[in-house]
């Protein structure tokens, strides 16, 4: 604590520091829901297309018996596999976006790195 500074506003600046923007709140939010959507839709696509062009055949094994829609387990595994393609594509973006544009590892009041070789091997 400096001279002219009060332990008051160290802490409210401390708190401010932590508190995430609400944008970024607002684009979590909306990727939270943009991604299911994207999958079930992915997946009635894909499943739609497959079954008029056959690129897959579907084992018996997954076809539905109870309802009507004999490819429902079909569809609910395509949605989950489209929508952990999808986390995976918007986290790759967020760390190329996070490494490019956000703020760097380490502050001003850090020390530097040690580039430590290791021991000298003696021959």
């Amino acid at each position: 604590m400096g001279k002219y500074s009060s332990r008051m506003t160290e802490e409210s600046l401390r708190d401010r520091n932590r508190q995430v923007h609400p944008i970024w709140r607002g684009v979590g939010f909306a990727l939270f829901l943009l991604t299911p959507i994207i999958a079930i839709f992915g997946s009635l696509v894909l499943v739609n297309a497959n079954s008029q062009h056959g690129w897959v055949q579907i084992p018996r094994d997954l076809l539905y018996h109870g309802g009507s829609d004999s490819l429902l387990y079909v569809k609910i595994i395509v949605g989950v596999v489209i929508f952990l393609v999808v986390n995976v594509i918007f986290q790759l973006i967020t760390f190329i976006l996070t490494s490019a544009f956000g703020p760097s590892r380490y502050g001003p009041l850090d020390v530097p790195p040690v580039s430590y070789k290791g021991p000298k091997k003696s021959r």
